[in-house]
């Protein structure tokens, strides 16, 4: 499904605003950004396409993915709005290596790299933001390396839940429990690095241990404090 593009970029929208400057440092991104709506499933860029863009999701939700041989794909990460993504700040004349597909329907504001860099240039306060931003997915990548060694595939899907369901999940009635919505068995086998089979085999048994729930074809976690006490396990 191609996008459809607003070609009246993002002016009918308001200004965005860094919560950390005031008011009179608002930025105004009028007339830098597209704006695109894609479909469920609809590819944003894929290995090979040129590393000149920028990304801010607005809306939805977007699934980076690495190719591997034939059609294999797997998930490097599940984005939230307000998310940047793409190549971002990459040298002139290099390539995308991920390939970035809309879960559901999504917003997608682009700008070119050359204009995104004159922004960080001309506004330093929002190159500190966007630094914070790339340290807390640096962080997050680290962290999910370190599992990789130093936690069993319990731990560290117990790790990932809880992470997934703080940026994605919501609370619902009566307990005010986290629950997951869109989120696939072979999502989370790819994000914790084991088998869907296997992390289905997990996922029954935190069930049966009381961690976990299903709320219609919601998937529920029943047990905060339990679920971080597995995530805390190390081999």
């Amino acid at each position: 499904m191609r996008p459809q593009t607003d070609p009246r970029y993002a002016q009918q929208f308001q200004p965005l605003a860094s919560p950390s400057l005031p008011p009179a440092d608002v930025v105004d991104f009028r007339g830098y950004f597209k704006v695109e709506t894609f479909g469920h499933s609809s590819v944003i860029y894929r290995p090979g396409m040129p590393a000149d863009k920028v990304y801010l999701l607005r809306s939805g939700r977007v699934r980076l993915l690495r190719q591997g041989k034939g059609k294999s794909r797997s998930v490097l990460s599940i984005l939230k709005p307000g998310d940047l993504f793409g190549e971002v700040l990459r040298p002139e004349g290099s390539l995308t290596e991920e390939l970035a597909i809309s879960s559901g329907k999504c917003e997608v504001w682009s700008i070119e790299s050359r204009d995104f860099r004159a922004l960080l240039e001309a506004r330093p306060a929002l190159a500190v933001d966007v630094i914070r931003a790339l340290n807390e997915r640096v962080r997050q990548l680290r962290q999910r390396v370190l599992g990789l060694t130093r936690k069993d595939v319990p731990a560290r899907l117990a790790e990932m839940l809880q992470s997934l369901a703080q940026a994605h999940g919501e609370r619902i009635a009566p307990g005010n429990e986290l629950c997951l919505h869109g989120i696939t068995q072979q999502d989370l086998a790819d994000l914790v690095g084991a088998s869907r089979s296997f992390v289905s085999t997990l996922i029954n048994k935190m069930k049966r241990d009381g961690l976990l729930a299903n709320q219609g074809r919601l998937l529920v976690l029943r047990d905060e404090e339990g679920l971080t006490r597995v995530a805390s396990r190390e081999k």
